[in-house]
């Protein structure tokens, strides 16, 4: 007779293990999964707890590998504009939502398309926010969160540099290194109160859709990384496991908050749609430009040989062609001195290839590829494809091609790059298998694959996390089908999660 702190029976329990094979019943104790059974007879065992699941599913607890937890909890509390097509309408928002409070706090807005994809070709200018915002402070994020706009109080507030009083003159900010500071100095305004709930409530919702464990990329656009630091000492108190990539080239500082984990998206380059990403050739769209590099071969030497030498996993984002072959060959120059393939320094985005010896490159030092396929398959619909008016046609096939990577063996984990897309790694899961454009499509394996089992090796938490194996955390979600299951025409994102498990703890219940 076998004793268990709680027994999950008659049902279908994906364990992810690489065979393919299910199970009908899992006992847990001490938080960790004691038994699996493969035959619906478990008589022989008792539980504190036992839950029928009456044919539904068991699915281990997934990962979000690359979310921005800050800016996606302050774009709940803010205005969004995902939709808003026009600076009058955008307007319109501002007006009223400041019009609500008549303090002078900070106003924080997100997801307003760029210039030229609204259908006047512009964002509301600093004097036109002036005119609808009080005595608020104002600032919005685009969609890409690489750059926006703000009003005339929020460039006071942003501490303005002699070479940045350019925002000055109609609150407008694109270049990279121009927006992390106004963005951070902004943002910093909130309190650590408002951070507090923030990380609650991304959490919670996290909880709700079966995530267990998230990599949440803060610092940098909040001042003095105030948010993930915040996040590193409360998070005992969070339902679900949060290991914290702080943006920053401070080791000291990750050192002395006992992280082992830097970078998140430290820039390389820009991004695609605000014309910054490094591409070899000028962009379609703008003929003029190839985007940007952020940093000099040096400076990204010095940091990742001083990273390496400290056994912290560093990862930066790399979108363009540029961007990504200067990272590479830049962990090959410091692998080749001291060893960098015990670290799994990782790629955000991987988004453009450069050539064919770049996935060989990627594949020899081990490195993991954190992208985005839920983004992927918004840019490129059967419609329209945003990759094919910045490369040539050639190249939009391999844009943010996650597949590609796969099918050539890399090991890809995914994300949802928040508050880009939703918080729901089910999204990244369908997007993946069931893709607008074929040519984007995996099997449904390998598609939850990059949110389980590739995720947790990322982090080196693979004997610990990723699959239901005995021994392993119990960290599982019982949702209402089999993803299996489903046929093509159905959306895996609208799957049901009825509870979630945190080591053999329910921290989520429908």
């Amino acid at each position: 007779m076998s004793d268990f702190d709680l027994l999950v029976k008659n049902g279908t329990i994906v364990t992810m293990d690489g065979s393919l094979s299910w199970k009908r019943w899992m006992g847990v104790k001490d938080g960790k999964i004691a038994a699996l059974g493969d035959t619906d007879d478990c008589s022989g065992c008792n539980a504190g707890r036992v839950i029928d699941l009456e044919g539904k599913t068991v699915m281990p607890g997934l990962f979000e590998t690359h979310v921005h937890s800050a800016l996606t909890g302050l774009g709940w509390n803010g205005m969004d504009f995902t939709g808003i097509k026009t600076s009058k309408d955008v307007l319109e928002i501002v007006e009223a939502f400041c019009a609500k409070d008549p303090s002078d706090q900070m106003v924080y807005g997100c997801n307003m398309d760029l210039p030229h994809q609204m259908e006047d070709k512009r964002v509301p200018t600093k004097e036109e926010l002036d005119r609808v915002s009080g005595n608020h402070p104002v600032m919005i994020l685009f969609w890409t969160v690489h750059g926006g706009i703000t009003n005339t109080k929020g460039c006071d507030l942003a501490n303005l540099t002699p070479e940045m009083e350019f925002v000055r003159k109609d609150g407008y900010f694109n270049e990279d290194w121009v927006s992390s500071h106004i963005i951070a100095e902004l943002l910093g305004q909130f309190s650590d109160d408002v951070y507090k709930d923030i990380f609650r409530r991304v959490a919670a919702q996290y909880a709700s859709r079966g995530v267990t464990t998230v990599h949440s990329l803060d610092g940098m656009w909040v001042k003095d990384d105030k948010d993930s630091e915040i996040l590193v000492n409360m998070r005992d108190e969070l339902p679900i496991e949060f290991i914290p990539f702080i943006q920053t080239f401070d080791i000291e500082k990750v050192k002395r908050l006992g992280l082992k984990q830097i970078g998140g998206c430290l820039p390389i380059d820009g991004s695609p749609p605000q014309l910054t990403a490094a591409y070899w050739e000028p962009y379609r769209e703008a003929p003029h430009t190839r985007g940007f590099l952020c940093y000099t071969d040096k400076e990204l030497y010095d940091f990742v040989t001083a990273c390496t030498k400290e056994g912290i996993q560093c990862t930066f984002h790399a979108i363009g062609e540029r961007a990504i072959d200067q990272l590479i060959y830049i962990y090959q120059q410091v692998d080749r001195e001291i060893g960098i393939r015990h670290l799994r320094h990782r790629i955000e985005h991987f988004s453009m290839p450069p050539h064919e010896r770049a996935y060989e490159m990627v594949k020899e030092m081990n490195i993991p590829l954190a992208m985005q396929p839920a983004i992927s398959n918004m840019l490129d619909t059967n419609e329209f494809s945003i990759f094919a008016t910045q490369v040539s046609d050639e190249k939009a096939l391999i844009h943010e091609n996650a597949a590609n990577a796969v099918k050539k063996g890399l090991t890809v984990i995914g994300g949802c790059d928040g508050p880009v897309t939703p918080l729901d790694s089910y999204w990244g899961i369908n997007a993946s298998a069931h893709p607008h454009k074929e040519y984007r499509r995996m099997s449904l394996d390998d598609a939850i694959k990059l949110f389980t089992t590739n995720a947790a090796w990322a982090c080196h938490e693979e004997n610990r996390l990723g699959s239901l194996e005995v021994g392993k955390d119990a960290d599982f979600a019982i949702i209402d089908r089999n993803l299996y299951e489903m046929g093509d025409d159905e959306d895996l994102a609208s799957i049901v999660v009825h509870e979630t498990f945190k080591t053999g703890k329910s921290i989520f219940k429908l």
